[in-house]
């Protein structure tokens, strides 16, 4: 906006305008006049072409036409939504003086700014999902994040050291899936915040050029959506490249924020302490770097909000499971790759919550699988005494399902922003909550009781040590039932909110205005008595007032004492002294009235925080535990779950493990259940061949899967299942390319095979399916080949891993590695039809039937008839049958181990050497003369080829 006229030369509205937009230039500014939020100069037009509203022109005098559209205030949230959903940050510039008080303009200040991560209007918020606002550092060999969710409170930052930090970050920040990230600026040297954020989701078309000022753009403007990684102009380092799909709207923020003195500082103003010792991250610099940022952001964002972040948790990343985007995407944990929705993955199998606050709560349980045995017992005590006790549970939920949002209920009222409606959901929820209390029938000493069906004694003392966490605060319910009436209005400058009898001296204003009302609603009828003038109507409006009315024709009748106020083209409008006075006294009443009123309600949505508010925060989350436990319960119970046995080795045992999804899919054909042995001494790999169609991708998901539900606590689809703690699940399944980067199918499948290679460990779970499939014959079965050796020999990878593939000669791989498994999916042939019976079994396929499945595909008849008669021919000429040979008689050379793929699994006295040399205590010349020794002894050892 480029306005160059002083503002002693523009209309006072005009300069009211311009002087607040000046203090919000990055944001869009919903200005408000009347019963309208107004929009002028640029921000019209990017809102009426992004929200489809029609664009006028405002003349302000002097020549001036400005841009203008509006929006209705009431329906204003549903249009401010759909702008931070497309990256635009929005100010809301609100009425802060009475207009019928005010001499001369409404004063106007900006009340709340609102970006994608610090959204806290509910009806702009999803009830079962965070809104997380996220910063990260990425520094030499290390990184940082730190989140904060504003409408509950949670605030939480870590550290890590890491090879790739880049790569580390990415993962993380996968995982908490936030909102909004903010991250150094890259490329503008003084950076000046912009009226978007850069919208980074996949397929999101178009987004704006956050760097304000940058040569050839136009602020709102569409520019790429994919910045080359040479090119700094979107002001991103380099490092946040690689997280657009993690990541849907990323906001460069001024450097300085990020620096580590200054944030260090503005936590211990903040939390009001003298170190940062008690939080944990006193030695995290980038921890603190970022956990810095966040909270110039809020502040600048958010006024007032910031007295709620009360607490800051300091996390590690090494007590959760890792999950990889691809991992992520691939098990399909929160959302199906078949529509985009949440139907159709685990979150939508798992979750039975009845509360908001549950429903994120097992979110972040999916999100971050425990590696601790006696954590996840806890959980599965809970979820087995939930399973146990049938009725309780009922009961139980029943009452959950009446609670609602607590969490954020009580973090309005801290922020002080919740509306009087809100203190009445507070109020039922808390007095759900007693309800739960009293219809518990727990024993009086669960831990050594068990419950009535059979529960185990520590599953019912679960049960009863979330239940005697809870504080129903009755105070709490009682002062607002005592204080508020039953439905009062949304908004508090209506009046109306107190309940009769609180409050004397409002009681005494109220009594005024409705006698005066009741006087006035009795003036007509006397007038009319006293006057004759059978027409003669009493009427108000906000100009002139009360009033009485008479027409022209009864003019002639009109009393000595009324006094003429208006004149219509109908007739006239009078005023009497006695009308005056009771105008003035019910006038008077009902604007001290609501003051008051008002005044009232913010005392108590201030007692409310400073007393109670940490009681019902802490009465949430244990709710919260509950409600996730019985819901996995309920799961369990419908769909025959199994408790899992979870130890530290090195197995999988699954007895007719079931896909959760698939099954629940496809209820009216019944799930084929198969058993699963994979263990590091034993079944390391498990080489699974088949036909297309048969089911293999589903058996990988579903091993996947039950390891993942085991590691957030979960029961699981089988009959019995034994689980070593997994550190890492990764998966390379189905064809993918990206365009956007120039990657292939094949590509992307190297990729994201080189990444589990180089980062499985002994304690990893692997999952790979087709490998080698987007080249040619060849090449694909050499790699497949390579990939299966390096996963058994090499000690420091040797996953158990779960191999599918097409290459049928490789089954003849596992004669010659012991700890490889080969199996394939049974199929029957009847009357020349093909049955897949969708069992694994051992061995190896003979053939795929892959145009078996193009005939059922709709593949034309003679394209089918011609393909089997080349692939008679080809099965004549024996290429796979000397491929299977070739398979077999190929064999990896002990020299090869030890230099590939660091050696036999047995001791190799190499090997322990290299382990035990001083490198470090070693000159140059001393090392090159052991790696020459050690060289030699090698070559020597190794057997002639």
């Amino acid at each position: 906006m480029a306005a160059t006229d002083s503002s002693q030369a523009l209309s006072p509205l005009r300069a009211q305008y311009l002087q607040v937009k000046r203090s919000c230039p990055d944001a869009i500014l919903f200005f408000r006049l009347g019963d309208f939020y107004e929009l002028f100069d640029e921000d019209a037009e990017i809102a009426s072409r992004e929200l489809e509203i029609a664009l006028t022109r405002r003349d302000f005098g002097r020549g001036e036409r400005s841009p203008m559209a509006g929006v209705p205030h009431h329906a204003a949230d549903g249009y401010i939504a759909r702008l931070v959903n497309k990256g635009y940050r929005v100010a809301v510039c609100d009425q802060v003086s009475d207009p019928a008080l005010s001499k001369g303009l409404v004063e106007r200040e900006v009340v709340r700014m609102v970006t994608p991560g610090t959204v806290v209007d509910p009806t702009m918020l999803a009830a079962k999902r965070n809104n997380f606002l996220a910063a990260a550092v990425v520094g030499r060999g290390a990184a940082g994040l730190a989140y904060v969710d504003i409408t509950t409170g949670e605030f939480a930052v870590t550290q890590f050291s890491a090879v790739e930090p880049e790569l580390a970050v990415q993962q993380e920040l996968a995982r908490i899936g936030p909102a909004e990230l903010l991250v150094e600026s890259g490329g503008v040297p003084s950076f000046n915040p912009t009226l978007r954020s850069i919208r980074t989701g996949r397929g999101a078309g178009a987004t704006s050029n956050p760097a304000a000022g940058s040569p050839g753009h136009r602020a709102g403007e569409p520019f790429a959506l994919h910045t080359p990684p040479d090119d700094d102009s979107s002001g991103l380092p380099r490092w946040a490249e690689g997280i657009r799909e993690s990541v849907r709207h990323i906001t460069p923020y001024e450097a300085r924020y990020f620096q580590e003195e200054s944030s260090r500082e503005r936590l211990l103003r903040h939390f009001e302490v003298a170190s940062l010792e008690g939080f944990g991250c006193a030695h995290l610099p980038l921890a603190i770097r970022s956990a810095g940022a966040l909270l110039a952001y809020v502040e600048e964002t958010q006024r007032g909000v910031l007295e709620h972040l009360t607490s800051l948790e300091t996390y590690s990343t090494e007590r959760f499971m890792v999950l990889d985007p691809h991992t992520r995407r691939n098990l399909e944990l929160f959302q199906s790759g078949r529509n985009g929705g949440e139907q159709g993955s685990l979150l939508w199998v798992l979750d039975q919550t009845q509360t908001p606050m549950g429903g994120r709560l097992l979110r972040r349980w999916l999100s971050q699988p425990l590696l601790d045995v006696d954590a996840l017992n806890a959980r599965l005590d809970l979820v087995e005494a939930g399973l146990r006790d049938v009725p309780l549970r009922a009961k139980l939920r029943n009452y959950l399902d009446r609670v609602g949002d607590l969490e954020r209920l009580a973090n309005r009222c801290i922020q002080r922003i919740a509306t009087p409606r809100d203190l009445v959901h507070l109020a039922n929820g808390l007095h759900a909550v007693a309800e739960l209390q009293a219809g518990a029938r727990l024993p009086q000493d669960p831990a050594l009781a068990a419950r009535d069906g059979g529960a185990t004694k520590d599953g019912a003392a679960a049960i009863a040590e979330r239940l005697a966490a809870l504080d129903a605060a009755p105070e709490a319910e009682a002062l607002i039932r005592m204080t508020l009436v039953d439905e009062p209005p949304a908004i508090i400058t209506e009046g109306g909110l107190i309940r009769a009898g609180f409050h004397q001296e409002l009681d005494e204003m109220l009594a005024a205005s409705k006698d005066g009302r009741q006087w006035m609603t009795d003036l007509e009828r006397r007038e009319r008595e006293r006057t004759g003038i059978n027409n003669l109507k009493v009427g108000y409006n906000k100009v002139f007032g009360y009033f009485l009315e008479i027409s022209n024709s009864q003019l002639s009748r009109v009393p000595g004492d009324y006094i003429r106020k208006q004149t219509l083209s109908t007739g006239e409008r009078f005023i009497t002294p006695d009308l005056k006075e009771y105008e003035a006294l019910i006038l008077n009443a009902h604007e001290k009235s609501t003051k008051l009123e008002q005044e009232l309600f913010v005392q108590l949505r201030a007692d409310l925080a400073i007393q109670y508010a940490e009681r019902i925060l802490a009465t949430a989350r244990a709710l919260a535990e509950l409600d996730v436990g019985l819901g996995l319960a309920s799961v369990a119970e419908r769909w025959n779950y199994c408790r899992p046995q979870i130890n530290d080795s090195t197995t999988i045992h699954l007895v007719a493990g079931r896909h959760p999804v698939v099954e629940q899919a496809q209820v009216e054909t019944p799930f084929v259940p198969n058993d699963t042995n994979l263990s590091l001494d034993e079944q390391q790999i498990l080489l699974l061949t088949g036909p297309n169609m048969a089911g293999k991708s589903t058996y990988l998901r579903q091993v996947a899967l039950i390891v993942l539900m085991t590691q957030i606590g979960s029961f699981v689809p089988a009959e019995a299942a034994s689980i070593g703690l997994i550190d890492r699940i990764f998966t390379r399944i189905g064809a993918q390319d990206d365009l956007a980067t120039g990657q292939s199918t094949f590509m992307v499948e190297m990729v994201e095979t080189a990444n589990i290679l180089h980062h499985a460990t002994p304690r990893s779970l692997v999952i790979l399916d087709e490998i080698g499939r987007g080249t040619s014959t060849y090449d694909g079965l050499a790699i497949a080949r390579a990939v299966i050796e390096y996963l058994h020999n090499n000690r420091r990878c040797g996953a158990r891993t779960l191999f599918a593939t097409h290459y049928h000669e490789l089954v003849e791989v596992a004669q010659l590695f012991p700890h490889v498994q080969p199996c394939t999916i049974a199929v029957t042939e009847e009357g020349g039809r093909v049955i897949f019976l969708r069992k694994i079994i051992p061995g190896g396929a003979d053939k795929s039937y892959g145009i078996h499945v193009a005939q059922l595909a709709g593949i034309p008849r003679q394209v089918i008839h011609r393909a089997e008669e080349i692939l008679e021919e080809l099965e004549k000429k024996g290429a796979e049958r000397v491929r299977r040979k070739a398979m077999k008689e190929m064999a990896v050379s002990p020299a090869l181990q030890l230099m590939l793929f660091g050696g036999e699994r047995e001791s190799n006295p190499l090997i322990e050497e290299l382990k035990t040399l001083a490198i470090e205590e070693m000159t140059p010349l001393e090392a090159i003369g052991k790696l020459y020794e050690l060289q030699q002894r090698a070559r020597r050892d190794s057997p002639p080829a």
